[in-house]
């Protein structure tokens, strides 16, 4: 090493040092948080935490679970379903997971979580903490290959309940083929993958009413049954990264969504005004069109496509899209 570049090494130690010594500290008096009291509040909001998720989850799938039976008809992929929520401590972030454990009952193994109201589970007295066994005594999801076929057939099944085998008979529904998921998080916003549906805390909070929740989880449904996650990366590949070709599956979303609502009972009137607050919240979008349609845009299409719904309501004619024919410019 050159003098020149010891000097420089020497200098470059030295400044790091005096920076350390010299971080800002408090100028006040801070009070001292004894270890239980901190412990104790930890737990407690924790615990208020795991609540406010179940309240969401609940409603959720009390949503969900219509529409996804409702529509099975028009999807391309079932599944077959009886109402439960699963869950083992690795569902959590491990900083949660003691707390899970803890206020849960959370196991290494699949376990009910939640048990949503007027499902096939509840009427068949599957309770929150079951473990559901194969045939060899085995805990499984119900998900699994092990139970679907029994399940759909409404054999009987056991249970594991505080440690004693209990005998269930429980039928499955058939359900649109994609998993409905919270994410908590606060951001309004709502995604589908082409496998899954995921709704934020935030978009849950946001909406005002089941109706408007139904519209959020009917228009990601739809870009799930039309193939839009496909379409939409094929288009952005060719286009160059062109985003204008991804807002007519937007508005497809939105239109067949609402047919999708509709058909599990939920009410179309008014759920357009869900775009009108979205635009108090961020005006940018009212005038500009990215990837999404403008806000006017959507609230309108939402509004005329109602009308189209409520014609054929009257009509007697089936609920189901008007879809291009195959001389139709596609």
């Amino acid at each position: 090493m050159s003098a020149y570049d010891l000097h420089h090494t020497i200098m470059r130690v030295l400044l790091a040092a005096i920076l350390l010594s010299g971080c800002a500290s408090v100028s006040t008096r801070l009070p001292d948080i004894a270890a239980p009291e901190l412990s104790s509040e930890q737990s407690r909001q924790e615990l208020l935490a795991f609540d406010e998720m179940d309240r969401l989850q609940q409603r959720l799938m009390q949503v969900a679970q219509p529409i996804l039976k409702a529509n099975a008809e028009l999807c391309p992929k079932t599944r077959q379903d009886i109402g439960v929520m699963m869950h083992t401590v690795k569902t959590y972030p491990k900083a949660l997971r003691p707390a899970a454990q803890r206020e849960l009952g959370a196991k290494d193994k699949p376990s009910v979580r939640l048990v949503t109201i007027g499902s096939p589970a509840q009427v068949a007295g599957i309770k929150v903490g079951d473990q559901f066994l194969s045939d060899e005594g085995e805990i499984v999801s119900p998900n699994g290959k092990d139970l679907q076929t029994k399940l759909e057939q409404g054999g009987a099944i056991r249970v594991m309940r505080g440690g004693k085998e209990i005998p269930v008979t429980v039928t499955s529904e058939t359900l649109c083929g994609y998993t409905v998921r919270l994410a908590q998080t606060s951001t309004i916003n709502a995604y589908a993958d082409g496998k899954n549906i995921t709704m934020t805390a935030g978009m849950m909070s946001f909406v005002e009413n089941d109706d408007e929740l139904a519209l959020i989880i009917g228009h990601e449904l739809g870009h799930n049954t039309m193939g839009h996650i496909r379409k939409i990366i094929g288009n952005i590949i060719l286009s160059g990264g062109a985003t204008r070709y991804t807002r007519p599956f937007e508005t497809e979303s939105d239109y067949v969504g609402l047919y999708y609502m509709v058909r599990a009972g939920f009410s179309p009137e008014g759920v357009e005004d869900f775009w009108r607050r979205l635009a108090v919240t961020n005006p940018k979008y009212v005038a500009r069109a990215k990837t999404h349609p403008t806000y006017p845009n959507r609230y309108l299409s939402i509004a005329a496509t109602r009308d189209e719904i409520k014609a054929k309501q009257a009509a007697g004619k089936p609920l189901i899209p008007n879809f291009k024919t195959d001389n139709e410019e596609s």
